[in-house]
């Protein structure tokens, strides 16, 4: 298993505060569960599982919310070949 990191950018045009989370997508190749470290943070360390197979996809979202009325969500897909 490897650690990578990840950074994210997210910033609103209003300025309104922007809260961001990483979280993985389940439906990469690689079947289990990867472990994600600092996970409220626009930089994570992702662990990559020691039986995860070469060539195999773990999907990651990078999601952002702002503080505004309505609160507005935006995603954003990471792919990680292992």
């Amino acid at each position: 298993g490897e650690t990578i990191k990840l950074n994210g950018i997210a910033s609103d045009p209003d300025k309104d505060q922007v809260e961001t989370e990483w979280w993985q997508f389940r439906v990469g190749t690689y079947p289990g569960r990867v472990t994600l470290l600092n996970t409220k943070s626009a930089q994570v360390k992702v662990l990559v599982p020691k039986d995860a197979m070469s060539g195999q996809t773990i999907h990651l979202i990078f999601e952002a919310t702002d503080n505004g009325s309505p609160a507005l969500t935006t995603y954003q897909r990471v792919v990680v070949t292992v």
